[in-house]
């Protein structure tokens, strides 16, 4: 499946099925302020509001089929249907991929899937097969097939390709993407906001990880 962004802030944009121009689901990010509990009166007058941000998956019918709250750039809730799950919940139990600059967390619906981070991108990764099985495209021209990174930014659209997986829905693998590209652009500091859009990086250290694993596994 591939999905186009129509805007740079994909917590603030509709998902477009690039052939036919179709849209496939809207993401949309509001803030929402909780009131604290009373303070003490020698020390502060009013309650406090503390913000949080709430992201929702709509369909292309408009109807809710996922979320997630923020604190700040933290997941603090999730819901996938009916389903409600701990930020830990989304993800699988083996240990994380740890190497140089990548950052591997396993997805939690197979057990050889790994979202793979790195300064450079993002991708979805069969660790068993060495296949890349979804990938986040950043301000990408599409030719044929092929995606090409422009240089200058605003240029391209980003799109996000990935395969159906029978124990996953369409709208758990958006989820837990947006969930990994907000940690991505934390731990490489690509932001200047909590949900800025990422600098142009050239490293290629996802791509060398992958041609150690492939020669580790011959």
């Amino acid at each position: 499946m591939l999905l186009k962004f129509s805007k740079a802030d994909i917590l603030n944009s509709s998902l477009v099925y690039p052939d036919t121009g179709a849209l496939g689901y809207t993401i949309l990010t509001r803030s929402h302020f909780i009131r604290a509990g009373d303070k003490d009166s020698d020390t502060e007058s009013e309650d406090e509001a503390v913000e949080t941000r709430r992201t929702i998956i709509y369909n292309k019918n408009g109807i809710s089929m996922a979320g997630i709250v923020w604190e700040g750039r933290r997941p603090v809730e999730i819901t996938i249907g009916q389903e409600k799950i701990n930020v830990k919940g989304m993800f699988g139990c083996q240990s994380a991929i740890l190497s140089h600059n990548i950052l591997g967390i396993p997805a939690r619906f197979d057990t050889e899937f790994f979202w793979m981070a790195a300064p450079d991108g993002l991708t979805l990764l069969d660790y068993d097969s060495n296949e890349i099985k979804g990938q986040f495209h950043v301000n990408s021209l599409r030719v044929g097939e092929r995606f090409i990174t422009t240089p200058i930014s605003g240029l391209g659209h980003d799109y996000l390709e990935f395969e159906p997986h029978p124990l996953a829905s369409t709208d758990e693998l958006i989820v837990t993407f947006l969930l990994m590209e907000i940690l991505r652009r934390g731990r490489f500091n690509q932001h200047s906001d909590a949900f800025d859009r990422p600098k142009l990086w050239r490293s290629t250290s996802l791509a060398n990880f992958r041609r150690r694993l492939r020669r580790g596994t011959i």
